[in-house]
């Protein structure tokens, strides 16, 4: 280099120079990010036949904040077996899609109300190795996103395991002989399978339309630690394990079908037996179906039959025109018919629901039309109600009241002969009390007769007996006359 390029207004420029060119090259060079991605741990293994391992689903955020995700991860099911996949401890707490396995394929949608950062597990899938070979697992789907809604994810990386075949049971081992002081100081047995309770779906067998359910058992003193699972086979091997013990466990959303709650009991013997609890889940209504009637003689001929693929059909309620439904068993139809019989003639709505055994229901109706002519019923009550039962009790006030008279003049007569004195002087007395009072006795019923002939609805044999009624009081009132004139003269 020569000495001009040392030289200080030389040195000066080209510093300057070189500081420029590199401020250019800085502000070129494009900055590094890195990318968020999934990935499967552990990568590898090798597992025997019958063996189960769980695999962690990770998301690496990189230098992003990732706020959702979902993915969809397939396993070759000839050689492994997902026997369940729980999200406990994941930092997504909103789920949009619940982990689930279906067919060789798993797959979960959801997002946390916190952004993650750094590297966290956000679902563990537990695998059983099932044949011998070699299994991978990859995801086929998936996506994570940032806080501005942007696809973050730059790659995925699944698993390959190794199924190897079930090596040999080694032999018991040898131990020496113990004494019986020593037996029952170190050794406990295992602790009985638990009882388990469900307050949300109380009874094994019955279906119901709940889709979030709820276990609990009692903690027996020395249990140390449960363990459990959930899935579509009864002892299933847990998966879930709290120690020290929890007394409930809880999981919503639960898609319709048969599902089982397995667990089991730790103590210093070791893990106990299982037991399982049925639940049995349907939400979906019978399928829909349509009625038909057709209308007869004050009768109507309804066709319907539903589907139910999953409870199935527990029973019809059959409505006619909105009144109180009447329940029909689906062994009560006949070809799908079913006859509603002594209906009124004219059109009606015949309306059918069907119930399924967990209690949801799918409706339909039909329009039928009813001939004939329905012979009218004798109403008790319409005697009261058009006054004909008052006709019967005037009538009977009148008899007795003629009774009364009638008898009163016998013995009148009978007094003529024994007391003809005596007689002379009341007779004129009591023939005038004996008209009055039929006067007045005339007048009330006359009064009662009026005002039942007023009475709404009066038929014609109300209307005759009115009439006859009538008749009978004039004749009444001629005969009292008579035998008081009759008296009066044989008293002269």
């Amino acid at each position: 280099m020569s000495e001009a390029f040392f030289t200080l207004p030389n040195f000066r420029q080209k510093l300057f120079f070189l500081f420029f060119m590199c401020s250019l090259v800085g502000l070129t060079v494009p900055q590094v990010s890195l990318a968020a991605s999934y990935l499967l741990s552990p990568a590898d293994g090798s597992f025997e036949v019958g063996k189960t391992f769980a695999v962690k689903v990770m998301v690496n955020a990189g230098t992003d904040a990732v706020n959702t995700g979902e993915a969809t991860i397939t396993y070759d099911t000839s050689k492994l077996t997902a026997v369940s996949v729980s999200k406990e401890g994941s930092p997504f707490n909103l789920w949009v899609v619940e982990p689930k396995i279906s067919g060789g394929t798993i797959t979960f949608s959801g997002g946390g109300t916190t952004a993650i950062s750094g590297s966290k597990a956000v679902a563990t899938i537990t695998f059983k190795a099932k044949a011998e070979g070699s299994a991978k697992v990859e995801f086929t789907k998936s996506t994570l996103l940032a806080g501005a809604g942007q696809d973050v994810l730059s790659g995925s990386a699944g698993a390959t395991f190794t199924v190897t075949p079930a090596s040999a049971k080694p032999p018991d081992p040898v131990t020496p002989p113990t004494t019986p002081t020593q037996e029952r100081n170190t050794k406990i047995p295992p602790p009985d399978a638990p009882d388990i309770s469900s307050p949300t779906h109380p009874e094994q067998g019955v279906w119901y339309n709940k889709s979030d359910a709820k276990f609990t058992w009692d903690i027996p003193y020395g249990v140390l630690g449960v363990r459990f699972a959930f899935g579509d086979v009864p002892d299933a091997t847990s998966t879930e394990k709290h120690e020290p013990p929890v007394g409930e466990w809880s999981k919503t959303g639960i898609t319709d079908g048969t599902w089982y709650f397995t667990a089991e009991y730790l103590n210093r013997g070791g893990w106990g037996s299982s037991t399982s609890y049925k639940l049995q889940i349907d939400t979906t209504p019978p399928d829909e179906f349509g009625v038909t009637a057709v209308g007869g003689d004050l009768t109507a001929q309804i066709r319907f039959e539903a589907q139910d693929s999953l409870s199935g059909v527990e029973l019809y309620r059959v409505v006619i025109d909105g009144e109180s439904p009447r329940d029909v068993q689906p062994n009560e139809l006949v070809s799908g018919g079913y006859t509603i019989t002594n209906l009124d003639p004219g059109d009606h709505t015949i309306g059918v629901t069907a119930v399924d055994f967990a209690g949801n229901e799918r409706s339909a109706e039909a329009p039928v039309t009813v001939t004939g002519t329905k012979v009218e019923e004798v109403d008790p009550n319409a005697i009261k109600e058009s006054g004909f039962g008052a006709i019967y009790w005037v009538s009977l006030l009148f008899m007795g009241a003629l009774a009364i008279v009638i008898t009163m003049l016998i013995q009148e007569r009978r007094r003529f002969h024994e007391e003809k004195d005596h007689i002379k002087r009341e007779t004129a007395e009591v023939g005038d009390r004996l008209i009055n009072i039929f006067g007045v006795l005339r007048d009330e019923i006359e009064e009662k007769v009026l005002e039942l002939s007023h009475k709404p609805n009066m038929t014609d044999t109300e209307r005759t007996i009115l009439e006859g009624l009538k008749d009978a009081l004039d004749i009444s009132e001629e005969l009292i006359d008579k035998e008081v004139e009759d008296v009066r003269k044989l008293l002269k």
